[in-house]
């Protein structure tokens, strides 16, 4: 979908509820053409990952900044503060996350920072808690093989698995190229309370 400044589109990953404007979480990749501001999302928790490109820039005003480049591709910051974006070097295309607080002064919502994972042949990934979580393929490709499973998935690049809250469990994932594959973990928990917010289709 564009964004109402038509400086760029989003494309929903996955969110929940699947319709509406309220939402817990949703997960989306945004393509960033030009310097521009975020919309503000108050009551909810953000976090970045930069997909491609060379440099994402962003300013928090008070809250300091912060730049994104293949060295350092995530970040976190709050919805409601305000955000300004610049990319120096031309197009950028975001992963971005975003998760609902809950009340104040409780700590029910969860939005860990985004791990990156480098996959050279095989390897095992532990998942603890009741937690969402997503898988997103950066580079390369991997099968991926759940207990609940009798088959492996493949994932290719900006494939994304996403896995739903459960007990502790492993995945095994297996690199099927001879470069290693790259990948994104994401794990969060929405806050139990709906916020309202101003949607503006931002990246």
């Amino acid at each position: 979908m564009p964004w109402r400044n038509g400086k760029g589109y989003t494309l929903e990953i996955g969110r929940a509820p699947a319709a509406g404007e309220d939402f817990a979480w949703r997960l989306s990749l945004a393509d960033i053409a030009k310097d521009g501001e975020f919309s503000p999302y108050p009551g909810y928790h953000r976090a970045l990952v930069l997909v491609a490109g060379n440099s994402l820039r962003l300013s928090f005003r008070r809250h300091g900044r912060c730049a994104l480049d293949p060295a350092k591709r995530a970040t976190r910051f709050e919805g409601d503060w305000k955000t300004h974006c610049a990319v120096p070097e031309g197009r950028c295309t975001d992963l971005s996350l975003i998760v609902r607080r809950g009340p104040a002064g409780r700590s029910s919502s969860v939005l860990r920072a985004p791990r990156m994972l480098s996959v050279k042949s095989t390897r095992q990934l532990i998942l603890t808690g009741d937690l969402h979580g997503a898988l997103f393929v950066l580079e390369g490709s991997v099968a991926v093989s759940e207990p609940s499973r009798a088959r492996a998935r493949t994932l290719r690049v900006r494939d994304t698995l996403l896995l739903s809250p459960g007990p502790k469990g492993t995945l095994r994932l297996r690199s099927l190229g001879q470069s290693p594959a790259r990948l994104v973990l994401l794990r969060w928990r929405p806050g139990s309370t709906t916020t309202a917010y101003n949607p503006q289709y931002s990246p």
